[in-house]
């Protein structure tokens, strides 16, 4: 559905571009004692853009989350790395100014867990996340452009009494190729 959704929008699109973008995430779970977990987040994306003011915004993010876990004695660090294919609506408040939100599905490439200097694989994590993301941005006129985003995760984490989600709360930078500066 949403290949076929991106293919009417791209036939309609009056103005298409591509770009990369990568920047802060600063990370934890919901429901857990849990505290934030600093990385990073890498990715491109295309944007097409309708009239003046809305554009929709498909993106392929590689992004470090998870979260510091405070047991008594030692602090255990979730490291879960997922590859994320969020799709925001943007709307343009101005020419360079912008608010956006939509889903977000996010596929778990690798989980591990830090405790006492040792790290090991962490069994256990739901390998599909789906969420949604909030959030703004500004795009200078020569393709650069700094944006803030918040996602959460619908999806519990893992199966138990606890039920675990991802938050996540993004900062970085972008540059756009061709049409769309």
């Amino acid at each position: 559905m949403i290949i076929a959704m991106g293919g009417i929008f791209a036939a309609q699109a009056q103005d298409i571009s591509f770009g990369v973008k990568g920047g802060l995430n600063v990370a934890s779970m919901t429901d857990i004692d849990a505290s934030s977990k600093i990385s990073g987040h890498i990715g491109g994306f295309a944007n097409f853009k309708f009239k003046k003011t809305w554009a929709i915004q498909p993106e392929l993010l590689f992004s470090g989350q998870g979260a510091k876990v405070d047991v008594p004695g030692d602090d255990v660090k979730y490291a879960l790395s997922y590859i994320n294919v969020p799709v925001v609506l943007q709307y343009y408040f101005l020419p360079e100014f912008y608010a956006e939100a939509g889903p977000q599905l996010g596929f778990l490439v690798s989980s591990r867990y830090k405790r006492g200097g040792t790290s090991v694989d962490a069994d256990g994590f739901k390998t599909v996340d789906l969420g949604s993301a909030i959030g703004a941005g500004y795009k200078f006129p020569i393709g650069v452009g700094v944006y803030a985003r918040y996602t959460f995760g619908f999806t519990d984490l893992i199966d138990g009494s606890a039920d675990p989600r991802n938050s996540v709360f993004q900062i970085g930078a972008s540059y756009t190729f061709g049409g769309g500066k």
